[in-house]
């Protein structure tokens, strides 16, 4: 392949700049066609793997992670839940489940005695409610 001549490149010590290289561009697959959605009342485990909680006016997403605690989760994923004793005496990591408490194991013996009747809120103490430890899939 010869190099074009320019006024530039006849400049003693100037090089010809080459041709650019071609870039290659990433082009993404065609778009499926959409098929229509099943609608329930509530989303499912499987089609949002996320509970939704409000604490002291905030709202938070935590991911599901089977077998950990509502609590745990949250903070390894980086989110700021109040909590202090861990063992569920304290009472200051209770959470409103708004989405996603069908993927929560239910209430023990320590979230009946300190919520009472709030559990039929959704409220739910965050150390002591755990994912089942196992996500269904439809």
């Amino acid at each position: 392949m010869r190099k074009p001549l320019t006024v530039g490149s006849l400049i003693a010590g100037r090089t010809v700049p080459s041709a650019p290289t071609p870039q290659l561009v990433h082009t993404p697959p065609p778009a499926r066609p959409r098929q229509e959605a099943r609608r329930s009342a509530a989303p499912s485990s499987s089609t949002n793997p996320f509970v939704h909680v409000t604490q002291r006016g905030q709202r938070f997403s935590v991911r599901m992670a089977p077998g950990q605690s509502l609590l745990s989760a949250a903070l390894s994923q980086g989110q700021a839940l109040s909590y202090k004793c861990l063992q569920g005496h304290c009472g200051k990591c209770c959470v409103q489940v708004t989405t996603g408490s069908t993927s929560l194991t239910k209430p023990n013996a320590r979230e009946q005695e300190k919520l009472g009747t709030k559990l039929a809120q959704g409220y739910r103490l965050a150390c002591q409610s755990s994912f089942s430890s196992t996500l269904q899939r439809q």
